[in-house]
């Protein structure tokens, strides 16, 4: 598979990756996440956490790669996977990923990471919003790429693709850190999704801008 340029204002070429760079995305990801709040939920011990995290988005990539779009930033500062509205994004394909995935948080973090991600994992999937839209699963700007406007080149295919289509635009936040970065580009709060006594995520709601 050949790597398509995506033209984008002010950031020079997003590409979508190919499928033999499936690792390399992982690996960005899991660096760009090593610090995330439900990381330290899933995989506490930190020393061991980055290998874990480079085993978990593999599978993400690839489904990325087969069924939706894997976007990355110039020079690997970061990394968007999203979904068009025409993807049943939580299909039994991506079950079945799921069950994989449990299996490598147990093999890092044994049965309660496998538990704290099946819980999460059904959270996050019954809050999922029933209408078409496009959907941002993962997005991620390596630290020291942050504050340039890279996470927002890394959100307008998504957003182009949903204002085309005349649909919204679904993600879930994280880290409470990130929701004023998603408000500024159109997204509203639109339910809170409680994973535990300590720690909960955001899921968030842009409509379609009128051309």
């Amino acid at each position: 598979m050949s790597t398509i340029q995506l033209n984008v204002k002010s950031q020079g070429n997003l590409s979508r990756i190919s499928e033999q760079e499936i690792q390399k995305t992982a690996k960005i990801l899991a660096q760009g996440f090593l610090e995330d709040p439900m990381f330290s939920l899933i995989f506490p011990k930190y020393e061991t956490r980055l290998q874990a995290l480079n085993a978990f988005f593999q599978p993400f990539v690839a489904d990325g790669v087969k069924r939706g779009e894997v976007v990355l930033a110039p020079e690997s500062q970061g990394v968007s996977i999203w979904y068009p509205p025409e993807v049943s994004v939580f299909d039994a394909q991506f079950e079945e990923m799921l069950a994989e995935i449990m299996s490598i948080a147990s093999h890092f973090g044994g049965l309660e990471a496998a538990e704290q991600f099946e819980q999460l994992a059904n959270k996050v999937g019954a809050n999922e919003p029933t209408t078409p839209r496009s959907e941002v699963l993962w997005i991620v700007v390596l630290a020291q790429s942050r504050g340039k406007g890279i996470g927002g080149s890394l959100l307008l295919p998504a957003l182009n693709c949903a204002d085309t289509k005349k649909v919204g635009c679904y993600l879930v936040s994280s880290n409470p850190r990130n929701i004023s970065f998603y408000q500024r580009h159109g997204f509203q709060k639109n339910c809170s999704i409680q994973v535990s006594d300590t720690y909960s995520m955001t899921g968030m709601w842009r409509h379609p801008v009128e051309a």
